[in-house]
């Protein structure tokens, strides 16, 4: 008989392939983004639209593009990114500061990179490259000691490129949640508790400091507070955003009939997708979303448990996170319970790149379900 491999230990349990994705993660992903899509056709029905069809058809195409890819990811042994993690680090972290140099300006700020017929931005891509890269190191037996401190200045500086990148590009949501998600996957395995509090408070500092060097983003943390304080220009969305949200009621507006999606709430079709969901289908449409995201994500973390090795686990607990955090952070914006960041809503915002790379992402984890232990979930 064969011995079995040490990650089998681990789980105690022999894993088994199957031929077929997780069932209730792949129908949560799927009413997702059926749902996203019904309500952005709502969002962007504004007065300023030539072609009331132009954004859903648009993100439609986009939904299919997705599909394929999702499809083409859960076929994929994930395995295959272990093996390529720091080719990927190294070439997302190179488009990452290729951006200021080469990319176009949206509303605003340089995050693009545009190929003739596809833009996209590589904060996108940069998430996951560093989930396949902690992953990789996490899972594997020279690196993963979080005790050695040469080990965590490995972990750092990894993380220490992005954020940096970030930062050139003035992008502080993908800053925050790059940082996020790579102090949560050290976190995971097995940060000590002195350290953990040390990088809680030289992030808290990096973020203090950059939002007091900026005085926009020192407008935005009033306005958080005192909205009226500034009422038509840094409170001005809080404000529309709340009263979308508190017009909707407990069963809301109706499909259709959201009143602030013509020109009083802007970026309507996208961060403040949700408040459009709350006006059109009340209290109980803004829960159910919620309770869509929350079962996707703890799938997620089931899946990571029951993964067929450490790689896998970690890989899968990255992405869960990733969905999870772009989640609560656009919900929270809308809610007026953090500053304005810019963050999109999964599935639901317009926006090419988030959604396919998102759906990618599923699709590893979808591939990753085909590889779990028995009896773990």
């Amino acid at each position: 008989m064969k011995k079995k491999k040490s990650a089998d230990k681990f789980f105690l349990v022999k894993p088994k392939r199957t031929e077929r994705v997780d069932f209730m993660l792949f129908m949560l992903v799927i009413i997702l983004i059926c749902f996203g899509l019904v309500m952005l056709f709502s969002a962007s029905q504004n007065t300023s639209s030539k072609d009331i069809y132009a954004t859903i058809t648009r993100q439609a195409m986009l939904a299919v593009g997705g599909l394929v890819c999702m499809f083409v990811f859960s076929r994929i042994d994930y395995h295959v990114y272990k093996r390529f993690a720091f080719p990927i680090y190294v070439l997302i972290m190179i488009l990452m500061f290729a951006v200021p140099l080469i990319g176009f300006a949206s509303h605003g700020a340089t995050r693009q990179i545009s190929l003739g017929f596809f833009s996209f931005q590589p904060s996108e891509l940069c998430k996951f490259a560093i989930v396949i890269t902690f992953a990789t190191l996490l899972s594997g037996k020279k690196h993963n000691n979080l005790r050695n401190f040469r080990t965590l200045l490995l972990y750092g500086g990894l993380l220490v490129v992005p954020l940096l990148a970030c930062a050139l590009q003035s992008h502080l949501s993908a800053l925050i949640l790059i940082a996020a998600v790579g102090f949560l996957m050290i976190v995971i395995g097995g940060l000590p508790w002195y350290w953990t509090t040390a990088a809680f408070a030289v992030g808290g500092a990096g973020i203090a400091a950059m939002t007091i060097l900026e005085p926009y983003r020192m407008r935005r943390i009033t306005a958080l507070f005192d909205p009226w304080s500034d009422a038509l220009d840094s409170g001005y969305q809080i404000i529309q955003s709340l009263y979308s949200v508190g017009s909707g009621g407990l069963m809301g507006l109706g499909f259709g009939q959201s009143r602030q999606k013509y020109g009083y709430l802007p970026e309507a079709q996208n961060d403040y997708i949700y408040a459009i969901v709350c006006e059109e289908l009340g209290f109980l449409g803004g829960v159910f979303v919620i309770i869509l995201f929350v079962l996707l994500v703890i799938r997620g973390i089931q899946l990571a448990l029951a993964a067929k090795d450490a790689f896998g686990m970690y890989l899968a607990f990255g992405i869960s996170v990733i969905i999870a955090l772009q989640f609560m952070i656009n919900v929270a914006v809308v809610l007026s319970v953090f500053p304005s960041t810019g963050m999109q809503l999964p599935f639901f915002s317009s926006g090419g790149t988030s959604l396919i790379i998102m759906m990618s992402g599923c699709g590893i984890l979808m591939n990753i379900s085909r590889y779990t232990t028995q009896n773990k979930i």
